[in-house]
Formats: structure tokens, C-alpha cells, sequence
């Protein structure tokens, strides 16, 4: 059918008008496999469509801006998707679900999460509208969209929860998200939300997750382009071709980082971004941005997949089956171990080659008599499929020299090898081509020379210890819990925890609205935040969870949250504001005070307003109130202690400036930092954020 424009359909107009005809194509399924990567800001919400027309959500977007995820599916005509995948529960990828929802926009067989629980407002919106549709995944589980044809979609659950490296009790939501595998044909690609890699951090799953992968042609780059995720061990074990990065224009963490794209460009990743974000610049030779939704489209017939970008598109081919190749590679030993006899010159670096540089063991005495016995260790850094030991070494006389390997499977040595060596090196090897019992979780393997005894002194002239090995392309060696946790310093703290959310606060207001009490606070527009909790002080003090935030509006430049107290007592109520960020600990604003009537109207408002705001010498308070009333005007750290009063008193009809000098109360200067100056007066609260600079 051809559609006459009308005047009022200006060109702007029938572009999108054309660009929603040609995607709502894509909606019935076109023979390929389609994923949208979709432009919803600093979050993550793809659209998975089978080449038969099945859908499925991986991820559903950042709560405070459903707008994109909701006009998108909307243009593209999806009424309905078949399955939801949740890689964790932080408000950035669960947080337009009940908006969907409330446009039709559901769910139809089932919701997949990695199950527990967690406590904000987001989650529990979104196990309300999943209801009995949320089911528990199982590390291992597949569903398979298009049963029955030729070439099914599978989504497998390859690994969860912290995958046994990170505890499932840990305070880290990134590091226990689920990591899921689309496959179609010879094609796959890895979506796993914002899963860690950082050995400093104490949340290294990628390292231990990635050789459960294996060989991807695409890769949903974890959180957001993080320098904590997308380790070296990761993609060694994945081998992607593309990475897709989803940020957010002007986001507050600078992603994506220099640091994981440095390392996905040293790995030969061209990546595509929805957005260009707030961190490095892109490489015109290895990165393109969208500004827009990426879409990768998988076509089996012609053997290829392709990813369009804005206006660009660029064409992949599907590399076909067969095993990845056998590489190589060599170790020599970095530790050793003296049971019997004492290093008297030369070190373990004297093991590193064959060249007359040698690490001279003495032997020592039990007993009547002299013996010396010693192993070294090293560290492969993959798995191995074959290993071969090189040991290199002569004695001051000739000995009976046994050797031994160690079985990490029976916690024994077992003997290799046992030869008379004279005062000339002479070379042993040993070689397994199943290695398996001989290499630990972390890739150590140990090689033990023993040398009988005698009634004198002898030493033993070690020249080298290497051990040589091959093992399959992207593969890796991992290390255990255990192992994780002796490297992180029990001081240490996540460089990237925001450990002052509540500094993201700009206003606060509390006011009695008849018999009710609302609060309502704002944020700047690119403020990460994971969402907020309302807490009311009980009779004796204690804080009682009684809400969370509702996204009020949105601008270019600020989000205003809100929440009501629909039960609020009468009289004098107590409330605290917890803000929490996506990584770190809750941070609290209050007191809020508000007193509600019996009955009756609103209490009066008023104006509140400090400038200059950033302060360097000076901050001018403006009050400006309908009548005449007690008033309080205080100033607050971060840490809600009290540190200024400038204001305690009545104060008549009309606007009052109040100066405050920066000073404490005991009169010393505020450092520079985030302030909450609070005013209560006429049964209200409101707060306002002062930043105070270095003079």
C-alpha cells in the first residue's frame, strides 16, 4: 500500500515512519537470526529473534528511561517475546520490564533468572509482573527456540552465580550474573551481562567461565566495557571476532575504558558501541558507534553473519567446524622446595636453560648419613593435553638419581625414572600424553630429584628444569576459590564501589500532603544509581523499611524520583533516604522530619536555594516562607554528621539569607567535599546538596 504524505508528515517523520516499516519486517522472523543490541543507555536489553519468529529479551534496559526499549519493540511489532533471560538483578537490565508489561508487552512462556533474591524496588517490580512465570536456570541448561526445524536457536546457562569462584552470599551482583550462549548453527554468541574478571578485586568468575564457553563469533562485552572485566584469560578462551558495547552517552564511569578496549583490540575484537559514552575515544580502525541499536544478523545459507552500525554494515564468515589447533608451550621452574640439603650457590633462575649456569645443592646430614632430596615447581598457564619434563644435572660423585612427578590426584610422587649420574650432566626426560593427574587446578606441576646416600658430604649440580607442553587454542588454567582469596589483600577495597551514593542526591523535599507524607529527590541524569530505599524510624529508634522510588520525570539533565507514605502517623515522622549505586554500600540522608495534621490541607511550602553552588569561600542560603515559623538550618557530611548550624530560630513571612562561611560549628574550615544543608521549618524538610572546593 502506498502512503500519500500529508503536510504534517515532515521528513524527520517519515524517515522513522520508513525505518519502522523496514524493521517491523523483522518482527515475523526473515529466515536469519536477528539480535538487536538496543540503544537504551548505560544498560543492557537485547532482543533475540529466530529465523522462524520466536523472541527473547536478555536483559530488559535501565529504569529510569524505558522510552527506547518500549518504542523500539513497538516499531519492530513484537506484541509479545517468548522468553526472558536475566543475567542479575541490578536496575540497569531488569528495569523496564513492568513498563513493558504495562504496554502489553509480556512475557509468554517463561522468565529466566539466576534465582535467590535480592532487595530493591526494580527487583521486586520485576518478580511481581514475571509472577509464576520466573523459573530458576541450572548451570548447563538449554532452551531451544525453533524445535523441530533444521537449524534450531539454543540459549544455554553455562555458568552462574559466582560459578563456585565468587560466593552466591557475596555483596558483588556483577560477579554472580549468568552467562549465556546463543547458538545457531556454527555460530554463537556470549551474553553475560556484567560479569567480573578482576584478580585485585577478588572477582575474577571470567577467568574460571570462559573454557566453559569456548569459540564464540560475537561477544556481549561485560559491563559495559569495564577495566575490571573482559581479562586476558577470558578472551583467550572465547576467541571473538566482535564485541558489542553498551554504554550510555555521558555515563559517570567512564566506560568504556581504555583498559578492556586495549585488550580487546590486542586480541583482534572489533567492537560496535550503542552509544559512544564517557570513557576512550574510539579507534576509527577497530571500533564503530552506532548511536543506535547493533544488529547482528546470522545467515546460515550464505555462511555468514553481518553487524550493522548506524549506517554502516560489515559482513563476517562463520568459520567452520573442526577442533581448535594445537599450540605450545614452555615453562621453566619458578619455585623450589628442599626437603633434604641446602642451595649453596646459584638460584631457581639458574634452571631456566642449559647453560653451565647451575643452582648447586648440598647435601645434609640425618643421621650417619648425607642425602640430598629437592623438587621444583612451575606454572602452566593452559591446560595441558601433553607434557614433557627436561631435567639437567650432574653430581661432585656418582649417585643413584630417582625421579618423581606428583600425582595431584592421589597426593603422592610417582616415581619416572631412576639412573646413575656421575660428575657430567646428563639429560632425563619424562613425557605423559595424559597429564591431567599431574597438573593441579592453578597449573602447577612439581618434579622431585632424589639422590641416595652416602657416609660423606656431595652435592647435586642441577642445570635445568623445564617442562614443555601443548594444549588446544582457547584454553586456560584456573585457579580455586582458595587461591582467589589469598591474592586479595584483606584490606583491599573495589576501586570501582561507590562508596558515597547518596553524594548523587541533588534536592530533597519532604511535606504532609493531607494524610499522607511525600517525599520526592532528584539526581543528575547520568547518576548511576541501582535505586533507593525509604526507611521511617519506629517508636524506639529502630529504621523500618517502607518503600522505594518511583521514577517522577526525566530531563536532559536531572531524574526526580518520588515516593508517598500512604500510612503515615500523625504527628512528627522520622524518615531516612538509603541511595544505593550498583556496587558499594547503602548510603542514608536524614533525619527527615515531617509532621502530619489530623486532618486538613497541605502544610505551606516554601522556597529553599543555596549559591554559589560549588562554594569556595562563601554559601548564601535563600528562605523564603509564607509565614512566620520555627526554623533549623543545618549542615551534614556524608556520613550524617552534624558538622555546622548556621541557622536556629523563628523567622518571619518573607525571604531570609542566611550566610554560611564554610565553617564548622567549633570554628575550623569544612574540608572540600559533599554537604547536605538541611532547613525544617513549618513541619517540612528539605535538603539540598553544597559542594565545597579548595580555595
Amino acid at each position: 500500500m502506498r502512503i500519500r504524505p500529508h503536510r504534517w508528515l515532515t521528513p524527520l517523520v517519515l524517515a522513522l515512519l520508513t525505518a519502522f516499516s523496514a524493521t517491523a519486517a523483522l518482527a515475523a522472523g526473515n529466515g536469519k537470526l536477528q539480535i538487536h543490541h538496543m540503544k537504551i543507555g548505560q544498560g543492557d536489553g537485547t532482543l533475540l529473534i529466530s529465523p522462524n519468529g520466536q523472541t527473547a529479551l536478555f536483559d530488559d534496559g535501565v529504569y529510569t528511561n524505558c522510552t527506547y526499549i518500549k518504542s523500539y519493540l513497538q516499531g519492530l511489532g513484537i506484541a509479545s517475546v517468548d522468553y526472558h533471560f536475566l543475567s542479575h538483578y541490578h536496575a540497569d537490565h531488569l528495569g523496564c520490564i513492568d513498563d513493558l508489561a504495562a504496554i502489553g508487552i509480556t512475557v509468554l512462556t517463561a522468565g529466566y533468572d539466576r534465582g535467590n533474591s535480592y532487595s530493591s524496588a526494580t527487583y521486586t517490580a520485576y518478580t511481581t509482573t514475571l509472577g509464576a512465570k520466573r523459573t530458576t536456570i541450572a548451570k548447563g541448561q538449554t532452551i531451544t527456540l525453533d524445535a523441530g526445524s533444521a537449524n534450531p536457536v539454543t540459549v544455554t546457562c553455562v555458568d552462574l552465580n559466582g560459578a563456585g569462584v565468587y560466593s552466591v552470599s557475596g555483596s558483588d551482583e556483577n560477579a554472580k550474573s549468568a552467562v549465556y550462549k546463543v547458538s545457531y548453527g556454527a555460530f554463537d554468541e556470549i551474553v553475560g551481562g556484567d560479569l567480573t574478571g578482576s584478580t585485585a578485586n577478588g572477582n575474577d568468575v571470567e577467568t574460571t567461565i570462559g573454557p566453559e564457553v569456548g569459540d564464540v563469533e560475537v561477544y556481549k562485552v561485560h559491563h559495559h566495557g569495564s577495566a575490571y572485566s573482559s581479562n586476558d584469560n577470558w578472551l583467550n578462551a572465547i576467541t571473538p571476532e566482535v564485541g558489542i558495547i553498551m554504554c550510555g552517552d555521558g555515563n559517570t564511569y567512564g566506560h568504556p575504558t581504555a583498559a578492556a578496549l586495549t585488550r580487546l583490540h590486542n586480541h583482534s575484537v572489533k567492537t560496535y558501541w550503542t552509544e559512544t559514552g564517557a570513557g576512550a575515544t574510539p579507534d576509527a580502525a577497530w571500533d564503530k558507534v552506532a548511536n543506535g541499536t547493533v544488529l547482528v544478523e546470522v545467515n546460515l545459507a550464505s555462511n555468514n553473519y553481518t553487524v550493522t552500525a548506524g549506517a554502516s554494515t560489515d559482513t563476517y564468515t562463520i568459520p567452520t567446524g573442526g577442533p581448535p589447533p594445537t599450540l605450545n608451550d614452555s615453562k621453566v621452574a619458578s619455585a623450589v622446595t628442599m626437603t633434604q640439603g641446602t642451595i649453596t650457590a646459584g638460584s631457581v633462575a639458574s634452571l631456566a636453560a642449559s647453560d653451565n649456569t647451575k643452582m648447586t645443592v648440598t647435601s645434609a646430614k640425618t643421621g650417619t648419613n648425607y642425602w640430598t632430596d629437592w623438587y621444583g615447581e612451575a606454572v602452566l598457564a593452559h591446560p595441558p593435553t601433553s607434557l614433557t619434563v627436561t631435567f639437567e644435572a650432574s653430581y661432585s660423585v656418582s649417585r643413584t638419581q630417582t625421579l618423581h612427578v606428583w600425582n595431584w590426584s592421589t597426593s603422592a610422587w610417582e616415581q619416572v625414572n631412576s639412573a646413575t649420574v656421575s660428575t657430567t650432566d646428563a639429560v632425563k626426560t619424562w613425557t605423559t600424553n595424559t597429564p591431567a593427574n599431574y597438573v593441579s587446578p592453578a597449573g602447577v606441576v612439581r618434579f622431585r630429584a632424589l639422590a641416595n646416600t652416602r657416609t660423606s658430604s656431595y652435592t647435586c649440580r642441577a642445570d635445568q628444569l623445564k617442562f614443555d607442553y601443548t594444549y588446544l587454542q582457547g584454553t586456560i588454567t584456573t585457579r580455586t576459590p582458595e587461591e582467589y582469596a589469598r591474592l586479595v589483600p584483606p584490606t583491599y577495597h573495589e576501586p570501582y564501589r561507590n562508596l558515597t551514593p547518596q553524594a548523587s542526591v541533588r534536592t530533597l523535599t519532604a511535606s504532609a500532603i493531607g494524610r499522607k507524607v511525600a517525599l520526592a529527590w532528584s539526581t543528575g541524569a547520568h547518576d548511576h544509581m541501582d535505586g533507593f530505599n525509604i526507611y521511617r524510624e519506629n517508636a524506639s529508634g529502630e529504621r523500618v523499611h517502607v518503600g522505594g522510588e518511583a521514577v517522577m520525570a526525566t530531563t536532559a539533565e536531572e531524574i526526580t524520583f518520588g515516593w508517598t507514605d500512604e500510612n503515615a502517623p500523625e504527628g512528627e515522622s522520622v524518615y531516612w533516604l538509603g541511595a544505593r549505586s550498583c556496587a558499594g554500600p547503602e548510603g542514608m540522608i536524614g533525619p527527615i522530619r515531617v509532621t502530619r495534621a489530623a486532618a486538613g490541607p497541605a502544610l505551606e511550602t516554601f522556597a529553599f536555594a543555596a549559591a554559589p553552588n560549588p562554594a569556595v569561600r562563601n554559601v548564601r542560603f535563600a528562605l523564603t516562607l509564607p509565614s512566620a515559623g520555627a526554623a533549623e538550618l543545618a549542615i551534614f557530611d556524608l556520613s550524617g554528621r552534624r558538622v555546622a548550624t548556621p541557622l536556629k530560630g523563628a523567622l518571619d513571612a518573607g525571604t531570609t539569607h542566611v550566610d554560611w562561611a564554610l565553617q564548622r560549628d567549633d570554628g575550623g574550615r569544612v574540608q572540600p567535599g559533599v554537604y547536605f544543608a538541611r532547613i525544617e521549618v513549618l513541619g517540612r524538610t528539605q535538603v539540598a546538596r553544597v559542594t565545597v572546593l579548595q580555595p
